[in-house]
């Protein structure tokens, strides 16, 4: 039944959480990295890094694709009604 997902979105979810379950983190495990970062001592000079699993990791290529940062730089300045980089 067509747009029948969009009259109950909570169905899915009812549906597919209980089978995601076991591979899901708790709020805890999926605090963990973030609060560490915010409280260890020995990283509070450090910026810019990506973290995962509170050890740091190289990020996705894509990460570093800087043609690609500045059009979003410049799509979200224009959607925020900010002028946009030159």
């Amino acid at each position: 039944m067509p747009g029948h997902g969009a009259e109950d979105p909570g169905r899915a979810q009812r549906l597919l959480v209980p089978l995601l379950r076991p591979v899901m983190l708790t709020t805890a495990e999926g605090a963990a990295t973030s609060v560490h970062i915010a409280s260890a001592p020995d990283l509070d000079q450090v910026s810019g890094r990506f973290f995962a699993k509170r050890t740091p990791r190289r990020s996705s290529a894509a990460s570093y694709d800087e043609a690609a940062a500045a059009k979003l730089w410049n799509v979200s300045a224009e959607i925020a009604g900010l002028t946009p980089a030159g």
